[in-house]
């Protein structure tokens, strides 16, 4: 299988930028910003999760098959399954947070975390190109840390407070 562009690490790790000024403006800014400041990471966490979901949908159509030896079909039926999954989950995490925010977070928490497992489980079969899993275990696990860190901070462990 080929290896990951260039463009493509450079893009994902560009990709943590909003959520990361969510983090930090959440982190120093006045509590009284973080209900909206909450909202917006929530939001663009969803949207990390369903772009990570659709990496499998874009492999599932590309013609050829990437991966030929010995019938594809159960293949492509698993990656478009599991690849709408991520969007679903951000999904339930915006309807969560439409009710209690830290719900949302949560469930964006959860949905990360389940994603990886999927990852590694697609890389360690051969299914995903060579640095696509570094890439991942690093963007996912920033992404995740920075959720960590909105949580703790909505929990009243702000630095400096």
């Amino acid at each position: 299988m080929k290896r990951l562009p260039l463009l493509a690490i450079v893009t994902a790790l560009a990709s943590l930028l909003p959520l990361f000024g969510c983090t930090c403006a959440i982190l120093f800014l006045s509590p009284d910003h973080t209900p909206r400041l909450l909202t917006a990471a929530v939001g663009y966490g969803a949207v990390m999760l369903s772009f990570l979901g659709a990496v499998h949908w874009g492999m599932a159509l590309e013609q050829p098959d990437i991966i030929p030896a010995g019938g594809t079909q159960r293949l492509t039926n698993l990656r478009l399954v599991l690849g709408g999954l991520p969007a679903f989950i951000g999904w339930i995490g915006l309807c969560a947070a439409t009710v209690q925010e830290l719900a949302g977070l949560m469930t964006l928490i959860a949905g990360f975390a389940a994603t990886i497992v999927v990852e590694r489980v697609a890389w360690r079969q051969g299914a995903m190109p060579r640095g696509y899993m570094t890439v991942q275990w690093f963007v996912i696990c920033l992404a995740e840390l920075c959720f960590v860190a909105i949580l703790a901070a909505c929990m009243g462990m702000r630095p400096g407070g």
